[in-house]
Order: structure tokens, then sequence, then C-alpha cells
């Protein structure tokens, strides 16, 4: 069966150390993807909630190699059906000026729908890191860059 994936790569004036503890750490995690953040990203085996309003994207923690790669597979759980089976990953790698984050939302079952929603929006909170690490001060959902009014 053919799949899709979501991919984005962002440049990031920080350290491995702390991007990784961005993607790891539950009340970092809130600081720029959801408000809304509950769980435990730091061991594998750990289950995050990922909630906006009503709806939750649940992962277990699938692979962590500290200062270099996380992956998150989503639960069976997931209030958004598109999203059950798919995984997240970012892999890290960093020059002397910047860690650069290489993202995926692998094993869509369609690239519509969701899809392109998805992919949006995964852009969207990208930048909402970026902004989190070098500013001090993301944009996470609820309060997150809107991409469509309804």
């Amino acid at each position: 069966m053919k799949t899709y994936e979501i991919r984005h790569e962002v440049g990031i004036k920080a350290s491995l150390e702390a991007v990784y503890e961005a993607l790891t750490d539950t009340k970092k995690l809130a600081g720029w993807w959801t408000s809304d953040t509950r769980g435990n990203g730091s061991e594998v085996g750990g289950i995050l909630e990922f909630w906006f309003g009503d709806s939750c994207h649940k992962f277990e923690v699938a692979e962590l190699q500290a200062g270099k790669f996380v992956r998150w597979k989503a639960s069976k759980e997931d209030s958004v059906w598109e999203w059950v089976g798919t995984e997240v990953a970012f892999s890290l790698r960093a020059n002397e000026e910047q860690c650069y984050i290489n993202f995926s939302h692998s094993g869509w079952r369609q690239d519509n729908g969701v899809f392109p929603h998805s992919s949006t929006k995964w852009a969207v909170f990208m930048l909402s890191l970026k902004d989190f690490l070098e500013k001090g001060k993301g944009q996470p959902a609820p309060n997150d860059v809107e991409i469509n009014h309804d």
C-alpha cells in the first residue's frame, strides 16, 4: 500500500541539547506545539498526549537518541483517524551556526482530507519551535497561526 509523508526542515540557532529537550520535555513541548501537552516524552515507551480542545493526538515514544533523533508512533486511540499508525520523527544535526531539524510525519494512507492541512500546520509549528528556542516564546495552540477561517 502506498503511503504519504510530510517533510520539513528548519534551522534553529540553538544547541542540539536544547532542541532535543524541546522535543522530549513535556513542559517545553507545550511551549511550541499545544499548550495542553500531557505525559512523558523523555523515555522510550512513554505516552504523550497533545490536546487541541476536545481533540487529542496521542503518541508512544518509539525511539530516542539524545541530541540526534526523536520518533513517536501515533496511537490507535488518536481522535483523528488519518493519524492512526503514522509516525513523527525529528532528526537533528548541527554545524557551528545552527541546529537543523529534519521533520517527517510518515505513514499517511491518503494525501487529501486532513493531510494538506496537517502539512501546513506542521510548518507553522516548526516555526513556533524555532521562535521558542531562539526568542524564548513560541506560538502553541490555541495561539498559533490560523490557516483557515472555520
